[in-house]
């Protein structure tokens, strides 16, 4: 199975270098929302070292979006045709879900660092050390897990690349806004914050939040195992939908 993996997750990284302009574009994305967007908010949020705050928020939107379009190379090997033969090649199903897995989750990290290696000339240097650097990457692995999973789901279900793109669309922002990437959850509206609790996202924000401001505290764990047992869920719902769309057992 892991020369399965290894060479289904050689084509993702062939498709990716292909597209050049996409990947200049997905390497400056986090960088104009760090420089920008987190400092247009510093003045007016009433918080010590804004930058540092708005870090894993913007973290978490590039790995949110990057993960939402994970789904798309399946969707459109499913209606191309090109999935049908894939799963006729005496390979195992879990294999590709798998490589998709695996090329989110380093695309990710090379993201991730590039945005901590940005804030570096603007200030903020994780208070964890190499070690916090090495748990934010723990963290977007499961949150990348989480989201890849959802929308491999969701790509299995939907009848066309249309409906997709329109789902996600609608329910990516106020995923991202009802959440504390960019203002505490104790200063959102009444009505807002218990949904920003019950968000998967803002514990992978806590967490990242954490280990660059404070450190090792009892909130990163008790963070990482709330998002640790969505990610499982999510998972579990991507693998079911995936073995209904191929009409097997995925293993």
């Amino acid at each position: 199975m892991t020369q399965e993996v290894l060479a289904l997750t050689r084509r993702w990284v062939i498709i990716l270098f292909r597209e050049r302009l996409n990947l200049l574009f997905s390497v400056l994305q986090p960088a104009v929302w760090l420089v920008f967007f987190a400092g247009g908010l510093s003045g007016a949020v009433v918080i010590d070292d804004y930058i540092a705050f708005a870090l894993p928020g913007v973290i978490a939107f590039t790995v949110v979006g990057n993960s939402v379009t994970a789904a798309m190379p399946l969707l459109f090997d499913k209606e191309t045709g090109y999935l049908d033969k894939l799963l006729s090649m005496p390979i195992r199903r879990g294999s590709i879900l798998l490589s998709r897995f695996v090329f989110q989750v380093g695309m990710n990290s090379a993201q991730v660092i590039v945005i901590l290696l940005i804030a570096l000339p603007l200030g903020v240097r994780p208070a964890t050390g190499v070690p916090g650097v090495i748990g934010i990457l723990v963290t977007t692995a499961l949150l990348t897990l989480a989201i890849t999973s959802a929308a491999l789901a969701l790509a299995c279900a939907a009848p066309s690349h249309g409906t997709f793109f329109a789902i996600t669309g609608f329910a990516t922002l106020p995923l991202l806004f009802m959440s504390n990437a960019f203002v505490p959850v104790d200063s959102m509206p009444a009505w807002m914050e218990p949904i920003a609790r019950a968000n998967p996202l803002t514990y992978a924000i806590e967490a990242m939040r954490l280990l660059v401001m404070e450190g090792w505290g009892g909130g990163v764990p008790v963070a990482l195992g709330v998002l640790g047992v969505a990610s499982g869920a999510l998972l579990g719902v991507g693998v079911w939908q995936f073995a209904r769309q191929t009409g097997q057992r995925v293993a």
